[in-house]
């Protein structure tokens, strides 16, 4: 059985233990869930040849709220269609940090992010592999519009010198504890001539205590 499906099942069974959560104020920050990425677009270009690559996958993630603060942690998996007879993996890690501004029905928040990605291209019998580490900042605004339905949407910079991220997304709780997620996201970074963007779209099961 893959962690994932782990993380579901446990999500499922604590929805009974834990039935009398509410969330007619504030959202929590307190969670753990998982995603599909059902849709990741992958573009780059210098102004004269460009490329586009479509990904899917599975990611984790959880967050856990202190007070004003909370930290945040994720594993995405990503592979790519194929291309010329090869493929693309991407392995995410982040870990986050941030703090939260509490309003009616509400939250303010800001978060510093490390990011490492671990490419690994595959081409025949041929494979190559990258990694990276970037840091970046992000701020953003979710609002429980009911106590079973939350709207998100939050801005940012993916790396601290360079590069926009924007993304909305929407919670809809099956029970008081049990959510399901759909989100959008995009990331777009520049660097001299090369323009590079990467638009997700994920539906995912969270669990929130």
């Amino acid at each position: 059985m893959s962690f994932a499906k782990l993380v579901t099942i446990c999500s499922i069974l604590a929805a009974t233990v834990y039935p009398h959560q509410s969330f007619g104020d504030s959202p929590s920050f307190t969670y753990v869930g998982t995603q599909y990425i059902a849709n990741g677009d992958f573009s780059v270009g210098d102004g004269n040849l460009s490329a586009d690559l479509g990904l899917d996958g599975f990611a984790l993630d959880a967050s856990l709220e202190l007070g004003i603060f909370f930290i945040q942690a994720s594993r995405y998996e990503l592979e790519s269609d194929q291309l010329l007879g090869g493929s693309i993996e991407d392995n995410i890690s982040t870990v986050a940090a941030g703090m939260t501004f509490e309003l009616p029905q509400s939250q303010l928040y800001g978060l510093v992010r490390a990011r490492r990605d671990e490419l690994k291209g595959r081409l025949g019998n041929l494979t190559e592999e990258l990694d990276g580490t970037t840091v970046g900042v992000e701020a953003g605004l979710r609002i429980n519009i009911t106590n079973r339905f939350e709207l998100n949407a939050n801005v940012g910079v993916p790396s601290i010198d360079e590069g926009t991220s924007y993304g909305a997304g929407a919670q809809f709780f099956i029970t008081n504890n049990l959510g399901l997620t759909f989100d959008i996201r995009s990331i777009e970074l520049e660097e001299g001539d090369v323009e590079a963007k990467f638009d997700t779209t994920s539906i995912g099961l969270r669990f929130s205590f």
